[in-house]
C-alpha cells in the first residue's frame, strides 16, 4: 500500500502546470485542453486562456500528499493546503532582477537583494528615503531600505505620472509611505501626499515589464501574451498638466518618497483617554506624537503653511489653504475640480488651538494660537 501511496505521489509530483511550470500543488487545477493532458495550476488561476473545466478528482487527490516549495534552496515541504501560505512567505524566495532595463536578467533571493543591489546596482538602492529628480517620459526602479524592510518603487513620468510603491518583505510590516513632489525650477511650492497604501509584490502581478507593456511571459497575466490587461498595484497617479499651474515649469520634477509605520502600529505607543490628558499642564505637552500628527493635519500639504482662516476641500476630503485654493482649480492630489466647499469644523480647530513651538526640543518654551505661532516660528532664537 505505500509503495502504491508513493509512486501515486509520484505520479502527481512529476505534472507540471503547462504555463509557469510548476508542480501542481495549488488550485484550482484547470484542464486546458480537450483531453485533459494540459493543466494550470492555482498560481495561473488569473491567465485568461480557454479551459474545458476544473478538475476536482485530481485535486482531491492531491491533498492527500505533501508537496516541496517552488523555491529551488528551500528544502520544505508541506501539505496541499499549506503550500500557498509557505510560498507567500518562504525565506528562500527568489525573483528576477527588477533592474531590467540594465539588462540583468539574475535570479535573486529576495533575502540577498541588498547585496545584488550594492554590487551591481548601486545607483539604485537607497537607504531609509528616496530622492530623485526626473524628467517627462522616463522611468526609474529604485530599491529602497528602511528599518530593515525592502520596498521597491518605480515612477514612470509619463502623463499622468505613476508611482508604484511595493513590499519586499515576508510579512505585513504595517508601512505607508508619504511622497512629496516639487519642481526643480520653482521650489516654493510643493505638494505632499500623505499615508499612501504599500502593496506586498508579487511578481506576477507586478512585473515592472508588464506595466511598461515589454513583457511576454505567458504566466504573467499582465504581459503582451495575456492582453496586456492593466495592472492594478494601487499605483498613484499625478496629473503633471495640472501640476503646471502650481510649479510653473514641470519639465523636471523632484519626487521624495518617506517610509513610516501606520499609525497606531509601533509598540511602544501609549494611548491616553482624553480624562487622563486633560490631568496634564499645557505647557508640559508631554504626548508628542499626538501634538505631531495635530500639527500636521493644521497645515496646508501644497505649501506646508499653517493654515488659517478660510480652510477649503475637495469632494473626496483632501484640505488645502485659503491661499492655494485660490491659485488651482483642481486638487493637486485627486485632481477632482474645486469648488468652494469650505471645512468649517477645521477652521473652529485652528481658530482655537494652540501649540509648542515647532523648535521646543532644541529648548523653546513658545506656546501660543497658529496665527502668533507662524510669526514666532519664523524668527524662533532656537531655529
Amino acid at each position: 500500500m505505500a509503495e502504491l501511496l508513493s509512486k501515486l505521489h509520484d505520479e502527481l509530483l512529476a505534472m507540471k502546470c503547462y504555463l509557469c511550470k510548476n508542480v501542481l500543488s495549488l488550485p484550482p487545477i484547470i484542464s486546458i485542453c480537450e483531453d485533459g493532458k494540459q493543466l494550470k495550476c492555482g498560481r495561473c488561476k488569473d491567465i485568461n486562456i480557454p479551459s474545458t473545466g476544473r478538475n476536482f478528482t485530481l485535486e482531491s487527490m492531491a491533498k492527500f500528499f505533501s508537496y516541496p516549495c517552488i523555491y529551488e534552496d528551500c528544502n520544505k515541504s508541506m501539505p496541499w493546503d499549506e503550500v500557498q501560505s509557505h510560498e507567500d512567505s518562504c525565506a528562500k524566495k527568489t525573483i528576477k532582477c527588477p533592474i531590467y532595463y540594465q539588462d540583468c536578467e539574475e535570479i535573486v533571493m529576495v533575502q540577498k537583494l541588498r547585496e545584488h543591489m550594492e554590487n551591481k546596482h548601486e545607483y539604485n538602492i537607497f537607504y531609509g528615503s528616496f530622492t530623485t529628480v526626473m524628467t517627462s517620459d522616463w522611468c526609474n526602479i529604485i530599491v529602497v531600505i528602511y528599518s530593515d524592510q525592502k520596498f521597491l518603487i518605480m515612477i514612470r513620468t509619463i502623463s499622468p505620472c505613476h508611482i508604484y510603491v511595493t513590499s519586499l518583505n515576508n510579512t505585513d510590516a504595517s508601512f505607508e509611505y508619504d511622497l512629496k513632489l516639487s519642481s526643480v525650477h520653482n521650489d516654493s511650492h510643493s505638494v505632499l501626499i500623505e499615508n499612501q497604501t504599500i502593496v506586498k509584490y508579487n511578481e506576477r502581478d507586478h512585473c515592472f515589464r508588464c506595466i511598461r507593456n515589454t513583457c511576454y511571459v505567458n504566466y504573467h497575466p499582465h504581459s503582451r501574451i495575456n492582453g496586456n490587461v492593466p495592472v492594478n498595484m494601487n499605483c498613484k497617479k499625478i496629473d503633471l498638466s495640472s501640476m503646471k499651474t502650481l510649479f510653473g515649469d514641470v519639465s523636471e520634477i523632484r519626487y521624495t518618497i518617506t517610509f513610516h509605520p501606520k499609525e497606531g502600529y509601533e509598540e511602544n505607543e501609549k494611548l491616553v483617554d482624553c480624562k487622563s490628558a486633560m490631568k496634564y499642564q499645557t505647557n508640559k505637552f508631554p504626548m508628542e506624537n499626538c501634538t505631531k500628527l495635530l500639527r500636521r493635519q493644521l497645515q496646508c500639504p501644497i505649501c506646508m503653511k499653517y493654515m488659517m482662516g478660510q480652510i477649503y476641500n475637495c469632494n473626496i476630503g483632501h484640505v488645502l489653504c485659503e491661499t492655494c485654493r485660490v491659485q488651482l482649480n483642481n486638487c493637486p492630489q485627486c485632481q477632482m475640480e474645486l469648488d468652494s466647499l469650505r471645512n468649517h469644523p477645521l477652521e473652529h480647530l485652528a481658530d482655537e488651538v494652540v501649540f509648542p513651538c515647532i523648535f521646543s526640543k532644541n529648548g523653546c518654551h513658545f506656546i501660543g494660537k497658529l496665527q502668533a505661532l507662524m510669526v514666532h516660528e519664523q524668527c524662533c532664537g532656537f531655529k
